[in-house]
């Protein structure tokens, strides 16, 4: 007697976790992680960048502050923003709206001269950097398989590294070479605007975001698509059952997202802002190794690993007591 195989379970979330890890989930992760990896460069661009401003344009503490904190304002409101944004219009158009944003204001902040513009197009930068997290983490876990969602996600966020690497490179190489070193690193700064366009025609839009629209025809030829790579049988298209509607409004899921009780500090939020500013308070301190741009490289690496005055950074004697 011949067995009968079981039936494939119908939902969308199951047909999803059931696949393995394939080609297509590689190339999605991959793509994203490019884009957490330029969010990255361009946080820790900024460190490299003011240290050389703080010397060239004479600011003082209050100005380099204003510059160093006022993209973090700006990350407040994106990520407030985003998640909102990409519920309405999709997890990849949002995903690329902000690479293009940041990437462009980034690129603007080449130009200008002086303080209170660059203090208008860091803030630009900021909202597009706050909405594309929590958008492209998102992204990711919709398409992951539940038993290896933690993992891809894990694997996202070591991205990061990779996007403050480049920015030390940078400031290493780039600032130092002329006067206007910084302004040709906010270029290099510019490429996420062009990234963009990959995001945009080469990944696709998530199928669970796709059914919750009641796009189910879309939604079920991408699950055919991913289900076909990982030489699986397809499920037939989805039932219109798949179709969700958001459980809160958005004016209820933002007040609940500022109520004292949910708001938190992330770690890396904390680490981040103590990056931005290290390069900059070790030089006023006199250490000898911000004589040039290139000096920041080290202090910000050891200000990233311990804050403890023991550790101080390669090449340098402690401030004087």
């Amino acid at each position: 007697m011949t067995g009968t195989a079981p039936p494939r379970r119908a939902t969308l979330g199951d047909r999803m976790d059931d696949l393995p890890f394939t080609r297509r989930h590689l190339r999605l992760l991959t793509g994203s992680g490019v884009g957490w990896a330029l969010d990255a460069m361009d946080v820790g661009l900024i460190s490299f960048i003011l240290a050389a401003l703080a010397v060239q344009w004479n600011l003082t503490t209050a100005e380099a502050g204003w510059i160093a904190s006022v993209g973090f304002i700006g990350m407040a409101v994106g990520a407030s923003l985003g998640g909102l944004l990409a519920d309405r219009f999709g997890r990849r158009q949002v995903f690329a709206l902000t690479l293009l944003v940041y990437g462009l204001a980034t690129g603007a902040s080449a130009l200008v001269g002086g303080i209170a513009l660059l203090l208008v197009f860091r803030f630009f930068v900021g909202l597009g950097l706050g909405a594309e997290l929590p958008v492209a983490s998102t992204y990711v876990s919709e398409f992951a398989p539940a038993r290896i969602r933690g993992r891809l996600i894990v694997i996202l966020e070591a991205f990061w590294a990779v996007g403050w690497t480049a920015a030390a490179l940078i400031g290493y190489f780039v600032i130092p070479l002329s006067d206007d070193g910084w302004r040709w690193a906010f270029l290099i700064g510019a490429i996420p605007a062009a990234y963009a366009l990959v995001v945009r025609w080469g990944l696709p839009e998530s199928p669970r975001w796709l059914a919750q629209q009641g796009r189910i025809a879309e939604a079920t030829l991408i699950l055919e698509k991913f289900e076909a790579d990982a030489g699986v049988s397809t499920g037939g298209e989805l039932p219109a059952s798949e179709r969700r509607t958001l459980a809160k409004s958005a004016a209820s899921r933002l007040s609940t997202l500022w109520t004292p009780s949910s708001v938190c500090a992330p770690s890396a939020s904390g680490w981040s802002g103590s990056a931005s500013t290290s390069p900059t308070t070790a030089r006023s301190s006199g250490s000898p190794a911000f004589s040039s741009p290139r000096g920041t490289t080290w202090c910000t690496r050891s200000s990233s690993r311990s804050s403890s005055p023991s550790r101080s950074c390669p090449g340098t004697r402690s401030p004087p007591g």
